[in-house]
């Protein structure tokens, strides 16, 4: 009985190792990957196709402001759904707006590269969704 107690809790430890060590392989991955999307781009004006170390990491601080911007305006609209200068109503709303904002993203990333027009339609999207964000918080409206 002591025996079968011991081996369970050695193939449980066994397979928790395994899937920690899994994780973290696949971690230390993600910024291959990561600069794989990355866009090429310096900024919203500029566009350029020769790529050295210091314009990729310019290009992948595009992209990632990108993913940032999308963080910030979620984050703004939990903050109004908690203060309750948004309804729930308000929130479901833009919640979808970014939902479908980020399904477009993974729908331009799809071909592992994203065009300036794609980069160009994203940044708008989201100028739009910080605008309706905006005027949901200021409009009055309170649960």
């Amino acid at each position: 009985m002591n025996h079968i107690r011991i081996v369970k809790n050695l193939a449980i430890a066994a397979i928790s190792s395994l899937t920690l060590m899994a994780g973290a392989s696949q971690a230390s991955e993600w910024g291959h990957f990561q600069r794989a999307y990355a866009p090429g781009y310096s900024d919203r004006s500029s566009f350029e196709h020769d790529l050295g170390d210091r314009d990729a990491r310019r290009h992948h601080d595009s992209e990632s402001s990108i993913d940032l911007r999308q963080q910030r305006q979620m984050e703004k609209i939990m903050q109004g759904l908690r203060t309750g200068s948004l309804s729930r109503r308000e929130a479901r709303n833009l919640m979808q707006e970014q939902r479908e904002i980020e399904q477009l993203q993974r729908h331009y990333l799809a071909d592992r590269h994203l065009s300036r027009s794609e980069w160009l339609d994203l940044d708008r999207r989201l100028d739009l969704a910080a605008r309706d964000i905006r005027a949901e918080k200021r409009d009055g409206d309170w649960r």
